[in-house]
């Protein structure tokens, strides 16, 4: 392996192909600027060159460890690499010419200026539970709560020997709400999305359409008033190329499911394309294809607590859910209805299986469809056929047996050969396994 100094300057570090030279070269970020640096010559000394000048919204670098920043992408789609990066109050768009030579595009503000800086750093109170469970104390609930405030921080008690130890990457009046690239219209070109407050400090969803000449405008293209309260994500549901917007709320054991559909490039934030109710806890959603027809199918998994099981055996249920769409009603995007459902049970004795969740979207076999991926009881990698009803198979047709437990797992595509590759994470360390020919 090939070693690289890297500067204490630097705050963080990402790969791109910016010279004629075989391979990638290092991007260098700073609290100034982006550098390049070819890692097939030694050193710095002619060999590091400044891309452009951008005063950072991070000034102070980590001593410790670099950030890998994975935000380097052709955002313009020219076959060049281009750069959006936070500064000082905006996020600039920087946009490749060739030769290491950039062109300062557009820039744009994510902050609404018209609110005083304590309403845009205010926040409701948060309440979070988690669940675990072990063979000593059976199934544990714990409950935390917390009301931030605008002022906290604002005074600080530290020890003398303490000050020279402090260091801030990134303080509170410099913060700004993250700008997403993501596919919004059809004109295949990324777009830019966020949420900040409006004037009366309500939540507000912003989208700025890129637009080929002339990048981001200062200003949205299109605004939208929504509740944030909960989690919002952003994911192509219907598999038509477009992101659409489901926000999860709920507290306990009751979690709503709101989808907002794209349609032309803007979200119907005042009312939702379908809504559905869950009652368990951990709600998860994914969303993949149908084997045959490709129609959009949704998976839900959550666990719930059985309270008589759970005071005997201290046992856990996870339940996994999953909803066609092919006969959906008129405004549906899903069945009401899940089309299969499958329940397992974990208590103390069993409960490797439950370190990680069922993966539905990938084809292990290489057949065409995909299949149910999970961690057995026994710590093992094993697989599940599912049938063309959405129907998960009771038995397994494939396992892993490792010499160490499986705790998590991540399938991956690691030699090109569009064959589904796994990693598989035990305690102290990671086994590779890689798709046969």
């Amino acid at each position: 392996p090939q070693r690289i100094e890297i500067k204490t300057e630097i705050i963080a570090v990402g790969f791109a192909d910016l010279r004629p030279d075989p391979g990638k070269e290092l991007v260098l970020v700073s609290n100034s600027g982006v550098f390049s640096l070819s890692t097939a010559r030694e050193g710095y000394a002619g060999n590091i060159r400044q891309l452009f000048e951008w005063d950072l919204i991070a000034t102070i670098p980590d001593l410790e460890q670099v950030q890998f920043f994975e935000g380097i992408e052709d955002i313009n789609r020219d076959g060049k690499v281009d750069f959006l990066l936070p500064g000082d109050g905006q996020y600039g768009f920087f946009v490749g010419e060739g030769n290491e030579q950039y062109q300062h595009l557009s820039e744009f503000s994510t902050i609404n200026e018209n609110q005083r800086t304590a309403q845009r750093n205010s926040q409701q109170g948060e309440l979070s539970a988690s669940i675990s469970i072990n063979a000593d104390d059976g199934v544990i609930v714990e409950l935390s709560a917390r009301t931030p405030s605008p002022f906290n921080g604002f005074i600080e008690f530290w020890e003398e020997q303490a000050v020279e130890e402090r260091r801030t990457l990134l303080s509170s009046d410099r913060w700004m709400p993250t700008a997403v690239l993501t596919q919004i219209n059809l004109d295949e070109l990324p777009d830019v999305i966020y949420l900040n407050a409006d004037d009366n400090g309500q939540s507000q969803l912003n989208i700025h359409y890129q637009n080929q000449d002339s990048g981001f405008s200062s200003t949205p293209d299109w605004i939208g008033s929504i509740d944030a309260r909960g989690n919002l994500l952003l994911v192509d549901m219907n598999n038509d190329g477009l992101t659409d917007l489901l926000r999860l709320s709920g507290e306990g054991n009751e979690w709503d499911a709101r989808f907002y559909l794209n349609q032309q490039g803007v979200f119907p934030v005042e009312q939702p394309t379908q809504v559905m109710r869950f009652s368990g806890y951990d709600v998860r959603l994914d969303f993949i294809n149908e084997n045959t027809s490709k129609q959009p199918v949704l998976n839900v998994s959550y666990y719930t607590i059985p309270v008589v099981d759970a005071i005997r055996n201290a046992s856990i249920n996870r339940i996994h859910l999953l909803f066609g769409s092919n006969q959906a009603e008129p405004g549906q995007l899903f069945h009401r209805r899940p089309d299969s459902r499958l329940e397992e049970s974990f208590s103390a004795a069993n409960v490797r299986g439950l370190s990680e969740q069922m993966s539905l979207s990938y084809d292990i076999d290489g057949n065409g469809s995909r299949d149910a991926l999970y961690i057995t009881e026994n710590g093992t990698l094993a697989a599940k056929k599912i049938d063309n009803q959405l129907r998960i198979a009771d038995d397994a047709f494939w396992e892993y047996v490792s010499p160490r437990t499986v705790f998590e797992f991540e399938v991956l595509e690691l030699n090109n050969d569009r064959k589904p590759d796994v990693l598989l994470r035990h305690s102290t360390s990671t086994t590779i396994l890689v798709t046969s020919p």
